[in-house]
């Protein structure tokens, strides 16, 4: 008779406490603004993302068009940034006066003002490496950086990485379309019938990829001013270092501020989603609606000098990378048929990497030509044929 009362009780506690949640909070219909970037006192480029914010059920990112984006200086001086890209306000180099502090300024098309508090320049030292390791898990890499000066207590790092990658087939051939009695055929021909070559700019190209999550440390509770931290990971077998790989890493000192906000913003949105976890905590920034305060504001402005490392990793140092493409590729047995089908499939004909075809097959037979689809012989269909100015 217990079981049975408890069981009713666990049933009443847990069946009735399901119910919709309407949130009482009301978003604006254009979104709150929200501001992404560091304003670089250095040599290097300041780059501010204006965005909005969205309904939880939309996945388009809004941005914010046609601002005036203005860095300004106790001094009052000024620096006008241009919107060389969607929603992007850039400026190529600031040199900002370290003894003075300085402000960002922004006038939206809808004619509100924003504006952050005055805060001073940072130093930021430099990276001392970024090292890596591979395990039987994969490429593991850190990032060592220390002050000697100890005046920079928070950090935070960002990274983008290339890789090269290539085509894992050839082609020599085209299509050639041909209507005939029954329809339209297809027939191939060689790419270049003179010197019987394949197309050399899809077979070799390049992808990148920025970070994305929030990556910060801090030595406040440390006895010496130095820092070994995780940075990135790359699985065994990834295609990102099937032949060589590149991390350029982007280190920026950070006032205490900054660092918290950031500390909440990285528990806000990669540690919840369970009742487990903590809840979300509001962020609140140093940037402000001037036009009307109640109208709230996403976005931290800091200043500091940022300090950046690049590295390459080549597939020869890495013993059993494992790297294998879900490409295939199946032979011709019947000329006209065979690619007529193949076309209708997406399929492309190809050459075989160890047996290549040098000269015209035989009549009516293609000997040594296969076929595959397009994204396993064109690579630029995910990525650029465009060698980065800094690929070596």
């Amino acid at each position: 008779m217990k079981n049975v009362a408890f069981s009713i009780l666990v049933i009443v506690l847990f069946g009735t406490c399901k119910e919709k949640y309407v949130s009482p909070a009301k978003t604006s219909p254009t979104g709150y603004l929200v501001v992404e970037g560091v304003i670089n006192a250095g040599n290097g480029a300041t780059n501010i993302i204006l965005k909005r914010t969205m309904q939880l059920d939309s996945t388009a990112l809004v941005y914010e068009r046609g601002a005036k984006v203005i860095v300004e200086g106790e001094n009052n001086t000024q620096f006008n940034l241009i919107e060389n890209a969607i929603g992007n306000y850039n400026i190529s180099r600031l040199n900002l006066n370290t003894a003075i502090k300085y402000r960002l300024n922004i006038n939206t098309s809808d004619g509100k003002f924003y504006q952050s508090d005055f805060v001073p320049v940072q130093t930021t030292p430099p990276i001392d490496s970024v090292s890596w390791k591979q395990d039987s898990l994969g490429v593991h890499l850190f990032v060592n950086t220390q002050d000697p000066a100890n005046t920079t207590k928070y950090y935070q790092w960002d990274f983008t990485e290339t890789w090269e990658y290539h085509s894992p087939y050839i082609s020599y051939y085209k299509y050639v379309p041909v209507n005939t009695f029954n329809g339209l055929k297809y027939n191939f021909t060689f790419k270049d019938p003179i010197l019987v070559s394949f197309d050399t700019t899809i077979i070799k190209c390049w992808q990148e990829d920025n970070s994305k999550s929030i990556i910060i440390g801090s030595t406040v509770s440390l006895s010496n001013n130095k820092i070994y931290l995780p940075l990135h990971f790359v699985p065994t077998g990834s295609i990102k270092l099937a032949v060589l790989f590149s991390l350029m890493t982007r280190q920026y000192s950070l006032s205490e501020g900054k660092y918290q906000y950031l500390q909440k913003m990285k528990k806000n949105t990669e540690s919840t989603g369970t009742v487990f976890d903590s809840q979300p905590s509001e962020l609140k920034g140093n940037i402000h609606c001037v036009s009307n305060r109640q109208d709230p504001v996403i976005g931290y402005i800091d200043i500091c000098q940022i300090q950046d490392t690049r590295i390459f990793i080549d597939n020869k140092q890495l013993p059993n990378w494992n790297f294998k493409t879900s490409c295939l590729q199946r032979e011709f047995e019947d000329l006209l048929d065979t690619i007529t089908f193949a076309k209708a499939q997406g399929f492309f004909p190809t050459t075989k990497a160890k047996d290549p075809i040098l000269g015209p097959p035989p009549f009516g037979f293609p000997g040594s030509t296969y076929y595959s689809t397009l994204e396993c012989i064109d690579c630029t269909l995910t990525g650029t044929n465009v060698k980065p100015s800094f690929w070596r």
